[in-house]
């Protein structure tokens, strides 16, 4: 599985970064690559069967403190 995500990953990245490269969009790729980068490794670990804690509840408590719910 860990071979599947990590050639998914280098097909999807060639395909979107190269036009991004002879375009000059220099700003485009670092977000592309770091957003790329991001989800690869959340997929890698998810992968690997490591549990990762859903974000939801740390969001869910800051909006309730910024709101005062």
């Amino acid at each position: 599985m860990v071979v599947v995500i990590i050639i998914a990953y280098m097909v999807i990245g060639f395909l979107e970064i190269v036009p991004l490269v002879q375009q000059g969009e220099k700003k485009k790729i670092v977000l592309y690559t770091m957003t790329l980068f991001l989800a690869f490794v959340i997929s890698l670990l998810l992968g690997l069967g490591i549990h990762i804690p859903s974000p939801a509840t740390p969001i869910e408590r800051l909006i309730q403190a910024v709101v005062g719910g």
